[in-house]
């Protein structure tokens, strides 16, 4: 995905709200749609890029036309490029180095505060996902020196504006090489092969 300056997602309630915004939106401004559609719970997200100024048009009409069917939002007006990647299915190897996770309920609030995080701790995005496949919950996976993934996942919660949207939060000190093995692959448990034992046991 082509790295924006700025970045907007709005979670809707529902699909019908949710295509009307995402219409609105793109034909207030000159924006680039980069992901749209549902999730898990009949949540509709839209994601959107483009300069400063033309995502926070789009923004402000998609807030105006979606109204109280608005789950959540977020407006990145600069945008880390970790966050960039990582929202757009791109993953990075996993070291044995501290590892944390955050989950929330909410897609938007995963977004803004992984942005606050990793501007504001040394520490590397592993992996974001959003809404497929989890119920329509997002988490982050946070990889580096323990005192930095203790900041980041210290500055997530912080900046959340509604503590209720955070289902956990975890840190391990040093994670295990299968572990590391496992996550390097993949997180989605039906697309892991099966681990290869010693002596050839499977």
């Amino acid at each position: 995905m082509k790295k924006y300056p700025a970045l907007a997602l709005i979670e809707l309630s529902t699909i019908a709200s949710g295509i009307l915004a995402g219409d609105a939106m793109v034909k207030i401004a000159p924006i680039s749609v980069l992901k749209s559609g549902t999730v898990h719970d009949g949540k509709y997200l839209i994601l959107i890029g483009g300069s400063v100024a033309s995502v926070e048009e789009a923004f402000n009409k998609g807030l105006a036309t979606g109204g109280d069917q608005i789950i959540d939002s977020v407006f990145l007006p600069d945008v880390h490029p970790q966050v960039n990647d990582a929202i757009s299915g791109k993953r990075i190897s996993c070291s044995e180095e501290a590892f944390g996770i955050t989950e929330t309920s909410s897609v938007a609030a995963t977004i803004q505060s992984a942005d606050a995080a990793v501007k504001g701790a040394q520490v590397n995005i592993i992996e974001i996902r959003l809404g497929d496949d989890i119920g329509g919950k997002a988490f982050v996976i946070f990889n580096g020196k323990i005192e930095e993934v203790e900041e980041a996942l210290s500055i997530f919660k912080a900046v959340l504006t509604d503590q209720q949207v955070l289902l956990n939060d975890t840190l391990i000190p040093n994670l295990h090489s299968e572990m590391v093995k496992q996550l390097n692959i993949t997180s989605i448990f039906n697309k892991n092969e099966l681990s290869k034992l010693k002596d050839g046991e499977i």
